[in-house]
């Protein structure tokens, strides 16, 4: 009887210590707006308890123990699970399901969600480049994304903008991104997209998110995704606008005819006083010779200057040329688009037809683009679908030479002064001036001709196979195939073409890459894990062909076809092929959504390395880890995401010549009218990858359920870069390309979202990305290799300039000064000749007014301190605002274009920047611009810190105010919605720097080309 009692209470105390673990949770669950969500659905992870929330938002739930889990779904928002970690109350959030989409991300050959992703990337959707004036897509990311460098050089119309993600990664080879377009890797200019087809942009920054493309993503890599057709009803769409574009801004002021005839008066006087000529004799030698140097009188009498040079009051001007007047215009953008989209469960489909006008704001250039796209995916049956992704561009461009020659407007209207006419007194063109004799850029606007033409066709066909659930295997193939024509034709009686009597050149060429691909993914998961495993094999290849031919001796003007000319050119044609083979696998593992893991290998095998080279392994690893989601972490309410990620990995560097390895014979060794070769390149079997080792440590968090906060530290190691080393003279050959360079790129980014308001009518966000970039050479093949105005060497930024610094203007006599720098280590500047002195102007340093006895010393580099954007969205109902700005500090910038206007005499005729009036004179002692004298040898417009400026800026880059009709408002019209908006780019600027556009080339050197535009476009989007 005992026994048995003992069992009975025994067992009655087991029962209560099972009931006394149930736990009792309650609390309530809200949306992102702090909205009540009743009727939300509670259960219990592995049992069927359960429960609703009451209208109040509230719940009370009996969970088995303090270590449960809940989860909380409700139709439209995000499922939820949330453990219970010992909790008795616990208040839930609940978001949008349209933001779990978002979470979403394209990467390397699939998708991720944002949890997940264990690399450094970056997602940018159509808002960001939708209805853009913008010829290119990559223009309009500049100052959305940390780490991503924009810079538009030019702006000629269809101009690519030069991109660099975290730094410059090679010294030699090229340093852009690798674009994928739909999984197909492009292998011509992104202008020809319609960034109107753009769904989404992905930025892939460091080794964890762009190891799997190997030997092609040393630079990152940006993936583009299309527009897909969706099921339901048909969608048509109708994008159109119009706008006008200016240049950014009118730079430095030029002189006028009467300035610059005064200023010859000037200059030759001084010359003649250099030469020991009297005050009476000086002024009478420049009252006879000004005319001559100027090439015109512009003045309405034959003696218009008083004894001290300057114009008589009253005397008329006839001609004031404003030769940038001329050659700048305002330009009409136009942009149209249709877009169609549906289909079934069973087939989706895409279309679009795109046409881009820009005619441009310099003379002969413009810019035509005809696009067409097609995308279609159809499942065939339950484990079989297919698909196709096309892209058909057509363009047209003309573009004017650049660089300094008078061929190029843009230098002709710097240099040629305004007393010279654009026309004769008989209406013909003036070809008779001073700084490029025979080139009137108004005429060769008419008479010459620079015609582009590019046809490109881009094709990706793929079928995916499901194989089981959990297995499925995908194979593609794609296309990208360009065809490339040319004319330059000029004139047979003025410019380039007088002195052979006309030439044209035409050329015509063919690029086609190929890509061939197949992957196998195996995904299994459970309650706790998710595992993901991917194997595949591309292929890929590029054949070129270029042919081009040329005549001279044309007998009748105007007519730009062969056949009009005499006297044929050798021809010249050009072949080269290059292909690749590879193999990759990567495997990601997830723990309870809390700890990530991912590991990437690659090989890869190429035609264009040395025979001891020919294959390269690239790898890499990464891990992330959600804090928030362990079970010790403290309940915050502010803080509602912390994830710490990092990786570790290596990638590469194919961007060199075909046939860079091997050893090349080249034509023209002709000898008695036989055809002979000669070697012009040496072999190098060693030649192998350029090498770019990534790590990333990374902080994500979401904080008060409205600010997001990402900061990340990344450094990019390059090892084995291209360079060329020098030979010694008994070799026969002056250098070979080997892997001799090393250099590393470091750097900060922080991005940062603000929600400030978040109504059902009104919403206002604030973002700010900023990043900076240290770059450091490692080794070269030699201590110092000086190119221009910058020194490459160890210890130093690849783009460091190197050059003698500016002292001024010596009060005493008007020369030029710089600074000894006598301690520098420049090998080229001697002080030897005891030609220095103490600054006059108080400095307490050495000083010299011979150029050659000054040393060149290290003066900063082009690469900013830190850039980055600020954006702002505002929207109220259907009225919306956006602004983005963009900002860069720190770095320089060499205005070539302004020492060119700032001669001081040394090129007489050509005109001059009004900032030369300054010039020294007895009377001015105290100035920052030298005497200025005609045919002088004082030197003081070379190359110096005199015009090296500061390039920081802060720009509004869009603007653009919107309006969108309701749906019931758009019903009424017959109508899915109405969009009506004006969009401004590039309308404001804030800097110091004398020239058109801060926003130069990324190596900070000015050179006479077409500066950026600011535009304001109109618009209207309707679905039908």
């Amino acid at each position: 009887m005992k026994k048995l009692i003992g069992l009975v209470l025994l067992n009655f105390l087991f029962l209560n210590s099972l009931l006394a673990q149930e736990v009792r949770v309650e609390g309530h669950v809200h949306d992102q707006s702090g909205v009540t969500l009743p009727g939300v659905n509670i259960t219990v992870t592995g049992s069927e308890k359960g429960t609703v929330s009451n209208i109040e938002g509230y719940y009370s739930i009996i969970v088995p123990s303090d270590t449960s889990s809940l989860i909380f779904s409700f139709i439209g928002m995000q499922t939820i699970v949330e453990n219970v970690n010992g909790r008795s109350k616990v208040n839930v959030i609940m978001k949008d399901a349209s933001q779990e989409l978002e979470s979403v991300i394209v990467v390397a050959y699939g998708t991720s969600t944002k949890e997940a992703f264990t690399g450094a990337a970056e997602v940018l959707d159509e808002k960001l480049i939708e209805n853009r004036p913008v010829t290119s897509f990559e223009k309009a990311l500049q100052g959305t994304t940390a780490g991503l460098m924009v810079t538009s050089g030019s702006g000629q119309p269809g101009a690519s903008a030069t991109v660099r993600v975290r730094g410059v990664g090679s010294l030699s080879a090229n340093s852009a991104p690798l674009y994928v377009l739909d999984g197909i890797p492009m292998a011509g200019s992104i202008s020809d997209l319609n960034p109107n087809d753009i769904e989404g942009i992905t930025v892939l920054k460091d080794a964890a998110a762009a190891s799997l493309y190997g030997s092609r993503a040393a630079n990152g890599v940006i993936l583009i995704t299309t527009k897909q057709g969706k099921s339901g009803n048909t969608r048509i769409s109708v994008n159109s606008q119009l706008g006008v574009s200016q240049r950014i801004s009118d730079g430095y002021a030029l002189m006028n005819s009467t300035q610059i005839y005064e200023h010859t008066w000037l200059g030759l006087y001084n010359q003649a006083l250099l030469n020991g000529k009297s005050t009476d004799e000086a002024k009478n030698l420049a009252h006879k010779n000004v005319e001559s140097i100027v090439g015109f009188n512009p003045f309405g009498v034959d003696a218009p200057l008083d004894n001290n040079g300057k114009l008589i009051p009253g005397t008329l001007v006839n001609t004031d040329t404003d030769w940038r007047d001329l050659v700048y215009n305002t330009g009409i953008i136009q942009n149209h688009n249709l877009n169609i989209m549906g289909g079934s469960d069973v087939t989706k489909v895409f279309f679009s037809l795109g046409y881009y006008d820009d005619s441009g704001t310099t003379l002969n250039s413009n810019f035509q683009r005809y696009t067409s796209k097609v995308n279609v995916t159809h499942k065939i049956n339950n484990f079989l679908t297919a698909g196709i992704n096309t892209h058909l561009s057509y363009s047209k461009t003309n573009a004017p030479p650049s660089g300094t020659e008078g061929a190029n407007p843009v230098r002709a209207a710097e240099i040629i002064n305004a007393a010279s006419p654009v026309y004769n007194a008989d209406g013909s063109y003036n070809w008779d001036n001073k700084a490029v004799f025979d080139f009137n850029p108004i005429g060769l606007a008419e008479m010459d001709k620079y015609r582009y033409e590019t046809k490109r066709g881009i094709v990706n066909s793929y079928l995916n196979v499901a194989i089981t659930p959990s297995l499925s295997f995908r194979t593609s193939a794609g296309i990208d195939n360009s065809n490339d024509k040319g004319l330059n034709y000029y004139n047979p009686e003025h410019g380039n073409g007088a002195g052979v009597n006309g030439r044209t050149t035409m050329s015509q060429s063919e690029n086609l890459a190929w890509n061939i691909s197949n992957i196998l993914s195996y995904n299994i998961e459970n309650d706790y894990s998710n595992l993901e495993l991917l194997v595949g094999q591309e292929a890929i290849g590029e054949d070129y062909s270029l042919i081009s031919a040329g005549v001279t001796g044309f007998s009748v003007p105007g007519y730009e076809d062969m056949v009009w000319g005499s006297k044929p050119e050798s021809p010249a044609s050009l072949t080269s092929s290059w292909n690749m083979i590879s193999y990759l696998g990567q495997a990601k593992y997830d723990y309870q959504n809390r700890y990530f893991l991912s590991v990437s290998i690659r090989r890869d095998g190429s035609s264009r390395f040395g025979q001891n080279n020919k294959y390269g392994l690239f790898y890499s690893a990464g891990g992330g880890w959600r804090v928030t989601e362990e079970s010790w972490m403290p309940q915050m309410s502010w803080l509602n995401n912390l994830k710490f990620r990092g990786s570790y990995g290596t990638s590469g560097n194919n961007s060199i010549g075909n046939y860079a390895s091997l050893g090349l014979y080249g034509s023209g060794a002709n000898y008695g009218g036989y055809s002979g070769i000669t070697p012009v390149q040496l072999s190098n079997d060693d030649l192998s990858w350029e090498k770019i080792s990534s790590f990333n440590i990374g902080m994500e968090s979401r904080i008060l359920n409205r600010i997001d906060l990402t900061v990340e530290y990344y450094q990019r190691k390059s090892d084995g870069l291209l360079f060329s080393r020098p030979l010694s003279a008994a070799k026969g050959f002056g250098s070979i390309l080997t892997n001799l360079g090393a250099m590393v790129n470091t750097g900060y980014e922080a991005t940062l979202s603000y929600e400030m308001i978040r109504r059902k009518n009104l919403s206002s966000t604030i973002g700010l990305n900023v990043s900076t970039n240290a770059n450091k050479i490692l080794s070269l093949s030699t201590d110092q290799i000086v190119s221009g105005t910058k020194l490459l060497e160890e210890g130093s930024s690849i783009y460091q300039f190197y050059m003698r610094e500016w002292a001024g203007v010596n009060p005493d006599n008007g020369q030029p000064m710089w600074y000894v720098n006598a301690d520098s280590d420049d090998k080229e500047g001697d002080n030897s000749q005891g030609s220095a002195f103490m600054d006059p102007l108080g400095s307490g340093r050495e000083v010299t007014s011979e150029y050659n006895d000054a040393e060149r010393i290290r003066l900063g580099t082009s690469l900013p301190d830190f850039f980055g954007g600020v954006n702002y969205n505002l929207t109220y109902k259907g009225l919306e605002l956006s602004c983005y700005f963009y900002f860069s500090y720190g770095g320089k910038i060499y205005n070539l274009d302004y020492a060119s206007n700032m001669h001081d005499g040394t090129q007489p005729g050509y005109n001059l920047a009004a900032d030369a009036i300054n010039a020294w004179t007895p009377n001015n002692k105290y100035t920052d611009v030298p005497r200025y004298v005609v045919n002088g040898t004082d030197r003081g417009n070379e190359m110096s810190s005199r015009f090296l400026e500061d390039a920081s800026y802060v720009r509004l880059k869009n603007i653009t105010l919107a309006y969108n009709l309701s749906e019931t408002q758009s019903e009424k019209l017959h109508l899915k919605g109405l969009r009506v908006f004006v969009s401004g780019e590039n309308l404001w600027t804030l800097t110091n720097f004398k020239g058109f556009d801060p926003e130069g080339v990324i190596n900070g050197t000015t050179n006479n080309t077409v500066p950026g535009v600011k535009v304001i476009t109109g618009g209207l989007k309707l679905d039908l």
